[in-house]
C-alpha cells in the first residue's frame, strides 16, 4: 500500500471507532497485532478489542477529530482530540454525564493493508481529572 492508502485505512478505523467499535477488527488489524500504550501497556488484538469496547460502553456521542495525519513509508502518525459523554462506568468511576475532551497521539505500522503495530500516548490524566473533579455549582 502507498502512504495515501495507509492514511485512508486510519481514517476508516477512526470512523469505526466513532461508531462504537462494532466493526470487524480483523478488517483493520493483522491477527498478530501488537499494541503499545503509554510505554507500559502491551496488548494483543484480543486485549485491544476488549479495551476499545469497554471504552465504547462507558462513553457515548464520541467524536474523534484528526488534528494531524502524516504518513511515511509503512507508518502513519495520528494526533487527535476526542470528545465524549461519560454515560457508563469506566475504571471504577460511575457515570458522571460530563462531556470530556482529551488528546492523544498514535503511530501505526501498516502491513499488507492492515495495522500490525501501534504506539499510543493518550492523555488519560486529563480524562481522569475531568471525571473526578468536584461538580461545579
Amino acid at each position: 500500500m502507498n502512504e495515501n492508502e495507509n492514511q485512508t485505512l486510519i481514517r476508516r478505523w477512526l470512523e469505526a471507532a466513532d461508531a462504537g467499535f462494532q466493526a470487524d477488527f480483523g478488517a483493520f488489524f493483522v491477527p498478530e497485532y501488537r499494541g503499545h500504550l503509554s510505554g507500559r501497556i502491551h496488548m494483543d488484538l484480543e486485549e485491544l478489542v476488549r479495551l476499545e469496547r469497554r471504552f465504547a460502553a462507558a462513553f457515548t456521542d464520541v467524536k474523534r477529530a484528526i488534528d494531524d495525519l502524516l504518513a511515511v513509508d509503512d507508518k502513519v502518525v495520528l494526533r487527535l482530540t476526542t470528545t465524549a459523554d461519560h454515560t457508563g462506568e469506566w475504571q471504577g468511576i460511575a457515570p458522571t454525564g460530563r462531556r470530556v475532551i482529551f488528546t492523544g497521539m498514535v503511530i501505526y505500522r501498516i502491513e499488507n493493508g492492515r495495522i500490525a503495530e501501534s504506539w499510543g500516548e493518550i492523555d488519560f490524566g486529563s480524562l481522569w481529572r475531568q471525571l473526578t473533579a468536584p461538580a461545579a455549582n
